[in-house]
């Protein structure tokens, strides 16, 4: 079993760039049946107090700001982090011009260098269950929240990209990362209980999208963002799964594939 330094160094093996992260967003922005976007509605649904301080933890390279540049409020503090600094590099290329809007740290959010009571609002965008001690960090947001500050949490369900699990686990049983894993660590289905212990209210939203993908190269780039299953899939194995896939669209003419994700406000107590 890997101790809680080993699943750190994997991430930062996984996450030290955001070259990985982009090929699963590029496949959800494609394909997706819902117009709306998905940074777009995140933003939507955050609301931003007057010189609000926000802390964004696991900032990834920072399209969430990228896609809402224009509507971040002018008056609005906003600390960058990730464990990673080479995230962090890249989340200053992205912001190009609109860099030096934003502060960066490097930091775990297990432990979170910050006095009691120091944000407005906490942001973990797709990352709360990839943090070993999780109870820890959950606590640590909740204690640099000022009273009435707000955590929005965003995750997925069980059943995220089932009917792609399916395909790929057809083609190389064992072979596809789940989602599901992921979600039974903090999910749609047990964040709420998991938050309601650091914090008095726990609202869910869920994102009404799904895909309905029509080309095999983005998800061969998709399949090989995760580490494990590049390895197993290397050389010709990708190329015979790649023109796997192809034939399943030439069949159907497109996959339907489910999306089950959502926002989590969470409020501290007073």
């Amino acid at each position: 079993m890997i101790n809680e330094d080993g699943k750190m160094s994997l991430l930062k093996e996984q996450y030290s760039d955001s070259k990985n992260f982009m090929a699963r967003i590029e496949l959800n922005r494609r394909f997706k049946t819902n117009p709306y976007s998905w940074l777009s509605w995140i933003f939507d649904q955050i609301k931003f107090p007057k010189d609000a301080r926000v802390l964004e933890i696991g900032c990834g390279n920072a399209i969430l700001w990228k896609a809402n540049i224009e509507r971040i409020p002018e008056d609005a503090h906003i600390l960058l982090s990730d464990f990673s600094q080479g995230m962090l590099n890249d989340a200053r290329k992205v912001l190009g011009d609109a860099e030096s809007r934003f502060d960066y740290e490097v930091m775990d959010a297990q432990e979170i260098p910050y006095p009691d009571n120091s944000f407005d609002i906490v942001i973990a965008n797709l990352m709360l269950y990839h943090i070993p001690n999780r109870k820890k960090a959950i606590s640590e947001i909740s204690r640099v929240l000022k009273t009435d500050g707000t955590l929005y949490a965003t995750t997925f369900g069980i059943n995220d990209m089932k009917e792609l699990k399916d395909i790929i686990s057809h083609f190389d049983a064992g072979s596809f990362p789940s989602a599901e894993p992921f979600a039974r660590l903090f999910g749609l289905e047990n964040g709420k209980e998991q938050l309601s212990q650091s914090f008095d209210q726990v609202m869910m939203i869920k994102f009404e999208n799904s895909l309905e993908i029509t080309e095999a190269r983005p998800v061969v780039d998709y399949v090989r963002s995760f580490r494990k299953v590049d390895q197993k899939f290397k050389g010709h194995k990708m190329k015979d799964f790649e023109d796997y896939f192809k034939g399943i669209l030439e069949k159907e003419g497109k996959i339907k594939v489910t999306k089950d994700t959502g926002i989590f406000i969470a409020t501290k107590p007073k």
